[in-house]
């Protein structure tokens, strides 16, 4: 527990995370009001329409905020310190995972539950008739966003081990769901082989968020989720085994 607490005020007490936060914050809600702005009279908003600032923008940051945990230390040579203090290097990567997970799903979650709400503040009855809290779809909607932000930090933090440069794994993380991802699904007679076994794709499949994605996945949303969990899993399990052997 000492190693999450140290991890928990390293988060909290530099700028970087906070502004990488209240990016998060102004994302989520900004294009929320922008959904709920540009509704047509006769439309109706649906949950995963009203959350897409979510999932598809505030969560790569927080990706970014969970890969600097780690890059930022060995930028500054911290991370000397750190498992100086925690000899254990698997429990300092654990610890850094369990907080930004930790961080980020409950940051989703309210921003999910905060732009459902923002939406259906700006509608009239009937155009956010879906919205309504005490319906089940806008929960699960909550739920789907929360546990990808979880999975997605847990990916991130395991990459920066990896990588273990800031810029670098920042520009993975931008580029694999937002360029590389969309070029490999389109690539006629590839799309279609390729596409189903991308992690963002089967990301945004269990959440069920429309994104650029012009092949079928293999399976339904549950498939999907165990799929991208099992890669961030296996990147994470197999950072923490190369910081076990390679030095700081």
């Amino acid at each position: 527990m000492s190693t999450i607490d140290a991890e928990r005020i390293k988060l909290t007490s530099t700028r970087s995370p906070l502004w990488l936060a209240l990016t998060v914050v102004v994302i989520s809600l900004g294009l929320a009001a922008i959904q709920a702005a540009a509704a047509l009279p006769y439309s109706v908003v649906t949950p995963d329409r009203a959350v897409l600032g979510v999932a598809m923008f505030g969560v790569p940051v927080l990706m970014i905020l969970s890969a600097l945990t780690v890059t930022g230390e060995y930028r500054t040579g911290m991370i000397r310190t750190t498992f100086m203090a925690t000899p254990r290097r698997s429990r300092v990567l654990v610890a850094k995972a369990v907080v930004s997970m930790v961080f980020s799903g409950a940051l989703a979650a309210v921003m999910s539950l905060g732009s459902l709400v923002l939406v259906r503040a700006m509608l009239d009855e009937r155009q956010g008739v879906q919205l309504a809290l005490t319906d089940f779809a806008p929960w699960r909607t909550v739920g789907v966003v929360t546990l990808y932000a979880v999975l997605a930090a847990l990916l991130a933090v395991g990459l920066g081990a990896w990588v273990r440069h800031s810029a670098a794994v920042v520009a993975i993380l931008l580029l694999m769901p937002f360029v590389l991802e969309p070029l490999l699904g389109a690539i006629p007679g590839v799309g279609s082989r390729v596409g189903p076994l991308l992690p963002f794709a089967n990301a945004n499949a269990f959440t069920e968020i429309a994104w650029l994605q012009t092949f079928s996945m293999w399976w339904g949303p549950l498939g999907s989720a165990v799929y991208f969990a099992a890669v961030a899993v296996a990147v994470f399990a197999t950072a923490v085994g190369i910081v076990a052997r390679r030095d700081p």
